[in-house]
């Protein structure tokens, strides 16, 4: 058996949930005769580099793979040389949302990285693998799907593909060893102390200019076999005491019948749990049938990215919505007692103090239980952060990754017209007005009174005010 590690390397972020893509991979690998797929989360056991390095050096690896979004490209270019050095033999491949925004660059920079899979990476591994077990790799790696390599002097990209959800079922939960992550997984509040996300389909069609997610799993929406999914849940409670789940999917609520299907199905069960949805819902796919169904499924939560509430910006990021139709959904969801959270972006390309001003106001105004305000920050491959590129106001080579994400305390761009300083001051108003309202204050602290809730919300707030 060949063993292929695959990595999550240590975060600044504050986030530590079981890594669904990674879950994928690792059900990708495990299909593979004369396989053994191990997993290491740096991030999640607080692993140096150097007990990184010696895992890899006593596993003897074949393969070793990374998944790299933006804030742990500096750690992962740092790593890379000491990893070829104590497994020379192995070949390294990165996935991730970074590498996909800026695969030829993430090339360049690292030369003992010998591939890069832009995109989704199950069907990619798969066949790297068969071809590196049956010695064919160098006579079929242009049929890889999604693989980027060096080829002489030049890049190549072979053709991308997007994988059937439907082949793949539930990701590797063994492997992923759900029960050692710990309760908060995205915010200072759960229902349940036994949380862990799930997901149920994959894509996004809409044109976000901000968002680069379409890179790795493409505008088409494909869901997985519902009883499938259900089947997850009940593994997932009956082997690991979950009652809570978080649900992952871009665009849950895009086709109606998923979301009737799926409450059905739950009630047809009789399972017993919560679901959340902070990784947002369409508005615009939303129904007083919808909103039934959510909640008769369990749900007591949802996110919704509003973003802006300036006219002008919305339109430029290409998200038009009619802001007094999100009022009544927002009304139509508190009617039903599911919580609302509000999603906002300050520093928007060229956002003036005005456009964030309108926003505050909304957001005050709009009957959100919870707002969630974080700073603009270009997504590699994203039309905003190429743009950006194009016009010289982000310069590749000068960006600081260690710092490129939003509610760390740190402004990695901002537009012209506000500083980073007025920009983290604007950030720090807004929410001090939005939750220092009797109201908020009172029923939010009434749901976060549990030691794992208030050590979340003390480390938000360190790193907002300080």
């Amino acid at each position: 058996m060949k063993n292929v590690v695959l990595v999550r390397l240590k975060s600044n972020y504050n986030v530590v949930s079981p890594p669904l893509g990674i879950g994928y991979l690792l059900k990708a690998l495990s299909r593979v005769d004369g396989v053994n797929p191990l997993f290491v989360d740096c991030h999640r056991d607080n692993l140096s580099d150097d007990k990184l390095l010696e895992m890899l050096q006593n596993s003897n690896p074949i393969l070793i793979g990374f998944q790299v979004y933006s804030i742990d490209y500096y750690n992962f270019s740092s790593i890379l040389p000491h990893v070829h050095r104590v497994c020379p033999e192995a070949l390294i491949i990165a996935g991730g949302p970074h590498v996909s925004g800026l695969p030829d660059k993430t090339l360049i920079d690292n030369p003992t990285l010998d591939f890069v899979v832009n995109g989704e990476g199950e069907v990619t591994i798969q066949q790297l693998m068969h071809g590196l077990l049956n010695d064919a790799l160098k006579d079929n790696i242009q049929e890889i799907p999604n693989l980027v390599y060096r080829q002489g002097d030049r890049i190549v990209h072979n053709n991308q593909q997007f994988v059937d959800v439907k082949n793949y079922g539930a990701p590797d939960w063994k492997r992923l060893e759900p029960d050692k992550y710990p309760p908060i997984q995205h915010g200072t509040f759960h229902k349940s102390n036994r949380v862990v996300p799930l997901l149920t389909s994959r894509g996004c069609p809409y044109p976000c200019t901000f968002c680069a997610g379409h890179l790795i799993t493409g505008k088409k929406i494909r869901r997985r076999v519902l009883s499938d999914v259900i089947d997850e849940i009940e593994f997932l409670q009956s082997t690991y005491g979950y009652n809570e789940f978080i649900i992952e999917d871009e665009n849950f609520t895009y086709y109606k019948e998923h979301v009737l299907d799926f409450a059905g199905e739950i009630e047809k069960r009789k399972i017993d749990c919560y679901f959340s949805f902070p990784n947002g819902i369409r508005l615009d796919r939303l129904d007083e049938e919808i909103t039934i169904a959510l909640k008769k499924m369990g749900t007591y939560l949802v996110g919704l990215g509003i973003e802006s509430a300036s006219p002008r910006i919305l339109k430029s990021i290409k998200k038009n919505w009619d802001l007094d139709s999100v009022k009544q959904k927002i009304q139509m969801l508190k009617q039903h007692k599911i919580i609302v959270c509000g999603f906002f972006i300050f520093g928007f390309p060229d956002e003036t103090k005005a456009d964030i001003e309108l926003t505050i106001n909304y957001a005050l105004k709009s009957g959100f239980d919870r707002a969630y305000i974080g700073n603009y920050i270009p997504l590699p491959g994203s039309d905003d952060f190429n743009d950006l590129i194009q016009k010289g106001e982000l310069i590749l080579d000068q960006i600081d990754w260690r710092t490129y994400t939003s509610g760390l305390g740190k402004i990695p761009y901002h537009p012209s017209a506000i500083s980073s300083d007025e920009l983290i001051s604007l950030m720090r108003r807004a929410t001090i007005k939005f939750y220092l309202r009797p109201g908020i204050l009172f029923n939010f602290l009434l749901q976060i009174l549990r030691p794992s809730s208030i050590k979340s919300l003390l480390f938000r707030i360190y790193k907002l005010f300080f």
